[in-house]
């Protein structure tokens, strides 16, 4: 009887081990699936950042400037006797 019960406590012992074998393994895997899902988002915003500066540089440059002063707010050079040069 004794060894019955002892052979009914390993087997419950091990059926409860092979349990929690199995419960960890699909929190595994179900974290796993999450980082891959937050790589691809992260790589998505480091395309989109890269673009953005591309267009940030694209807006910001001296000719687009110039010519947004030339034709938006119609301003012009002065004239070269209205400049003065300081030293």
């Amino acid at each position: 009887m004794n060894r019955w019960r002892m052979t009914a406590v390993l087997v419950a012992v091990i059926f409860l081990s092979a349990l929690q074998v199995v419960l960890h393994q699909h929190q595994a895997r179900k974290i796993f699936v999450e980082v891959q899902v937050l790589e691809r988002e992260r790589d998505r915003f480091s395309e989109e950042w890269g673009r953005l500066q591309l267009e940030q540089s694209t807006w910001a440059t001296d000719a687009r400037v110039e010519e947004i002063a030339r034709t938006r707010l119609q301003m012009r050079e002065p004239e070269r006797a209205a400049v003065e040069l300081l030293q």
